[in-house]
């Protein structure tokens, strides 16, 4: 059941699709929707940000007073929430840096342990941001905080960091259950070759 929610595999060839074959492309359509849901995030964001900052820079030298003085609020409110939206695409899409060289180096039946212990840790990194996040988010709902120049409230900014954590962890799990996956192939294939 675990490798139906983390992967996707086609139904076999002989005309008759598999048991889980509509789990499978149920789980293919949430991740192509997560993909698009986030890229969409990132470059209505950035497009934003660097719209709103050129804007702000050109006001700057041409006019004695900036005529847009939330431009900095909304700026680092967008910024958020691309940063935490990005570092769920990054993970799902394998940009992150990852220390190869290290783990390269280690003979191969160790590095499972290396790619758990990394998976594992960043989960439990995006768990405690989801939850110092949500606590932020309530602390902000009781005390009706506002964004001084926009006027927005401040939860609206700061459910970034709940909602991209959560999105976050679970692309986590889903990249080392594949990058597990991938190794423990890798060992099927040497063990073949080997005999």
């Amino acid at each position: 059941m675990l490798s139906l929610f983390f992967s996707v595999h086609h139904a076999p060839s002989l005309g008759y699709p598999s048991p889980g074959h509509a789990t499978e492309v149920k789980m293919k359509r949430l991740w192509s929707f997560l993909n698009i849901f986030e890229e969409s995030i990132m470059v209505i964001g950035m497009t934003i940000m660097v719209f709103f900052n050129f804007f702000n820079v050109v006001c700057r030298y041409l006019l004695p007073q900036t005529p847009f003085s939330y431009t900095e609020e909304l700026v680092i409110l967008v910024f958020i929430w691309v940063s935490m939206f990005g570092i769920s695409y990054g993970y799902r899409k394998g940009s992150h840096t990852i220390l190869n060289v290290f783990t390269d180096r280690l003979p191969f039946r160790f590095q499972p342990f290396v790619i758990f212990f990394a998976a594992a840790s960043s989960a439990v990194l995006m768990l405690l941001f989801a939850y110092t996040g949500y606590r932020m988010v309530m602390n902000q709902v009781e005390y009706e905080q506002v964004l001084p120049g926009m006027r927005i409230p401040m939860p609206f900014v700061s459910a970034a960091i709940p909602l991209g954590a959560a999105v976050t962890f679970i692309s986590i799990l889903k990249t080392g259950f594949e990058e597990m996956k991938g190794h423990f192939s890798r060992a099927g294939e040497k063990k073949e070759a080997a005999a």
